[in-house]
């Protein structure tokens, strides 16, 4: 799956690109701000993105969800602390992984929305995860 990463802590960031072209997928980034990530997206979109919601520069995560969302029709799993925002844009998102988190978080995380983008129900998701797509 083409993953686009959108993380403005390059620590995490070089990690979660590691972790998910380890585990088979083609990734788009890293990406700190959100004119990085949507640039990054130009010639081939990406099926899904993982997204920070707070960014360098004063962007934000749920701004590049929505772009993402109305351009492309790409869905978006947040990778952050701030839960209460990501729930607020639940509309362009189909869940939210709660900082810190684990590996096997995000890895078992895009194995459910891949099930829900395939119109099919997940298995249960991953403790860390919340999940706001239908399962069903």
């Amino acid at each position: 799956m083409r993953i686009l990463v959108v993380e403005d802590e390059a620590l995490i960031a070089l990690v979660l690109v590691e972790i998910l072209a380890e585990d088979g997928h083609e990734v788009l980034g890293p990406a700190a701000t959100a004119e990085q990530a949507l640039a990054l997206c130009e010639d081939a979109p990406p099926q899904l993105a993982l997204l920070d919601i707070t960014l360098q520069g004063g962007g934000s995560g749920v701004e590049v969800a929505r772009a993402l969302h109305r351009r492309w029709g790409v869905p978006t799993i947040f990778a952050s602390s701030q839960i209460c925002e990501a729930r607020r844009a639940r509309d362009v998102a189909l869940g939210c992984i709660q900082k810190p988190y684990a590996v096997e978080t995000v890895l078992r995380s895009i194995d459910a929305a891949r099930a829900v983008m395939g119109g099919d129900r997940p298995a249960s998701p991953p403790r860390g995860f919340e999940m706001y797509a239908a399962t069903g």
